[in-house]
């Protein structure tokens, strides 16, 4: 059911100034990372990360581990995305 849902409307989230988006994209699942403040469509490409994984529950389950990975990785980038905010961002396309 999930991975119906998943084809379906994707899903997002965020935190501590890392945003993420899952969605099915041919036959894979993508998971992507990019910093606050805009919107996935009004960040540029250079600001995203991209992973694909498989369709399926094992995919997703090395998508969400990935995405973890990624904010402890990148934390610095996280945290400088929440201090500039909306007026200093400078992710927009």
């Amino acid at each position: 059911m999930l991975l119906k849902n998943l084809a379906v409307y994707g899903s997002n989230g965020s935190g501590g100034g890392m945003q993420f988006i899952l969605r099915k994209e041919g036959d894979e699942l993508a998971a992507y990372t990019f910093p606050e403040p805009f919107a996935f469509d009004y960040t540029a490409d250079k600001y995203k990360t991209r992973k694909g994984f498989s369709w399926d529950e094992d995919g997703y389950d090395a998508a969400i581990q990935w995405i973890n990975n990624q904010y402890e990785q990148h934390k610095e980038t996280w945290d400088e995305a929440k201090k500039a905010g909306i007026l200093n961002a400078n992710t927009h396309i």
